[in-house]
């Protein structure tokens, strides 16, 4: 079976972190978010897979990318990206009229995905799809089941009357492609696949379903990055290939080759890059600092730090903050308090008063 992958579209809900890195590369726990979906598909016995990028992102994919695996993807250039079910004329040929996986490249899953795949192709099914309980079912497409069955599909209703999340996460056939061809593509929002999957529904072909029991979370937000960021950090193993010195450490850290904490105070569990160094701070729970990081007389925790940042002088506390790669932020002793900002289009600074 053949694994399909979307990071086509352009994200604003991250800007501007997302100005200078596709959102499905923002590193969590120090890797990137679309790494942990690969290696789900992997390790499930998915070995072709491609990837739906956009004209401008493919060569950024394809080098984070090689860092992590040997094998070759295959990456599918979306022209003007218009959602999901018009990503799905891009990706025909790819699939050739077999059964597939297709996954939303900012999402991330943590569940048993071979026996949803092997109970798909034992199934007489069409498609099926992965529900998930929610507390704000809102914010998503629904699904209302009746008797064990799908009776309808609705996208981020006013009031649902269900908490079955549709999840971002799907098993697919051909007919797929010929219920994007039928339906109206008036409305070319991400979430047009509902369209196409109710569609299928209101036309005699099998949709079926599983309520997830694992984990589940759709990036869409800061918050759902540093959430993430505590979820992957909780379960860590500790780590220590490079130095620490004069330092109390307490909880698990993972600290690379290269990197060297100096005269600070570290409460796990956080993860450390290479050529990082970290001196006469105190660095707090669910930190990821990447690599090429220097950190020194601050106060951090909670927090994203991606590449080659310099944190200098900061004692207030720095919490639940995503700071982007090549930042520098500096804190400075003078007689009159005030706040001096340099920010790019689009940033947000929250400012304690």
């Amino acid at each position: 079976m053949k694994g399909l992958i979307l990071c086509s579209g352009i994200d604003t809900g991250l800007n501007p972190i997302t100005y200078s890195i596709p959102k499905q590369l923002i590193p969590i726990g120090n890797k990137p978010l679309l790494v942990y979906t690969i290696e789900l598909l992997l390790r499930s016995g998915i070995t072709e897979l491609g990837i739906l990028v956009n004209e401008y992102n493919k060569p950024i994919f394809e080098r984070v990318l090689k860092n992590y695996f040997k094998e070759d993807f295959h990456y599918i250039i979306q022209y003007g990206p218009k959602g999901i079910v018009h990503s799905l004329t891009f990706a025909e040929e790819f699939i050739n009229e077999e059964k597939f996986i297709m996954v939303l490249g900012d999402n991330f899953f943590d569940f048993d995905l071979d026996g949803f795949i092997k109970d798909f192709e034992t199934e007489e099914t069409n498609c099926k799809i992965l529900l998930k309980e929610v507390e704000d079912p809102e914010r998503f497409a629904v699904a209302y089941i009746g008797d064990g069955r799908i009776i309808d599909l609705e996208e981020k209703p006013n009031m649902a009357f269900s908490n079955l999340a549709i999840t971002g996460l799907y098993a697919l056939d051909k007919n797929i492609f010929k219920s994007y061809k039928k339906i109206d593509h008036s409305d070319h929002s991400q979430y047009g696949i509902t369209n196409a999957i109710k569609w299928l529904l209101q036309n005699g072909y099998s949709v079926n379903y599983e309520i997830l029991n694992g984990s589940w979370r759709d990036i869409d937000n800061p918050s759902d990055l540093i959430d993430q960021n505590i979820y992957i950090l909780s379960s860590i193993e500790e780590n220590i290939m490079g130095e620490v010195i004069n330092s109390h450490v307490s909880g698990k850290i993972i600290l690379e080759k290269g990197s060297a904490i100096y005269n600070s105070t570290i409460r796990g569990p956080i993860v450390v890059g290479e050529n990082t160094i970290i001196k006469n701070s105190y660095i707090g729970p669910y930190t990821s600092i990447g690599n090429g990081v220097n950190i020194d007389k601050s106060n951090l925790e909670n927090s994203i730090i991606l590449d080659r940042c310099n944190i200098w002088g900061v004692e207030t506390p720095i919490d639940s903050s995503i700071i982007g790669e090549g930042s520098i932020v500096m804190g400075t002793r003078e007689i009159k308090k005030t706040y001096k900002i340099i920010v790019g289009r689009n940033s947000k600074i929250y400012l304690t008063i």
